[in-house]
């Protein structure tokens, strides 16, 4: 795997998270000195990931980016995954089952990155629900090749933040977790080069849940004080 051109594939990139994720992801080909790296948007319908993509480009461009360099596509999430090296699993935890059997045979030796986060609403405000497996990143884990290097981030980051290329210069910590360090350092880099994150090293897999727990309490915390795209810094 070539640390200079990746090829990423941002599976629900048509969500409002995947929104982001794919605009970040792009804007490293701009912020990080060489680094040349291809987004793929995953879609269930090709024909609306091939649209956002086409979108995610007149939004850089509309924010005064030069897009010549950039290159963001859109595909079926079995394909997107096919032609990726690194997948970005920006999905409901309801939904993760069905799509990772779906692309499973896509997964054989690659990087999959899970900013997943099960939890449910009850009543006003969300509570986290891990599965039997302990947290979302182990319950993956389960679920892929053993080939397959599962790593945890992204969780604690708002939409809002992340799709904000031009005002949002706050950075907050984003809490990597996983049992391969060598992928672990992989993910690292795309966090640094977001703009708006700082990784941090979490550990092994298994202390995903507590970073994924995080994410029903910063919402809650929003809605219950009258705020906004809350962050995490550890200082």
């Amino acid at each position: 795997m070539n640390p200079e051109k990746l090829k990423i594939a941002v599976l629900g990139g048509t969500g409002n998270i995947g929104e982001g994720m794919v605009l970040r992801l792009a804007l490293q080909n701009l912020m990080a000195g060489g680094v040349k790296n291809e987004v793929i948007i995953g879609s269930r319908s090709p024909e609306t990931a091939e649209e956002a993509a086409k979108e995610a480009l007149r939004e850089l461009e509309n924010c005064g980016f030069d897009t010549s360099g950039t290159t963001i596509t859109g595909n079926s999430n079995l394909e997107a995954a096919k032609a990726a090296d690194i997948i970005i699993l920006t999905i409901r935890f309801t939904h993760v089952e069905p799509l990772l059997k779906e692309i499973r045979e896509a997964l054989e030796g690659k990087i999959v990155v899970t900013p997943v986060v099960p939890m449910v609403k009850e009543g006003p405000l969300f509570e986290y629900r891990p599965p039997a497996e302990g947290s979302a990143a182990q319950a993956i884990k389960e679920r892929v090749p053993e080939s397959t290097k599962v790593v945890a981030a992204f969780h604690n980051i708002a939409a809002g933040k992340l799709k904000d290329i031009v005002q949002c210069k706050a950075v907050h910590d984003s809490v990597v977790c996983s049992d391969d360090e060598e992928a672990k350092k992989v993910v690292f880099e795309l966090v640094r080069h977001m703009g708006c994150l700082k990784p941090l090293d979490g550990g092994p897999l298994k202390h995903a849940n507590t970073i994924e727990s995080l994410t029903p309490l910063l919402i809650n915390l929003a809605k219950l004080n009258g705020m906004k795209d809350l962050g995490i810094n550890f200082s």
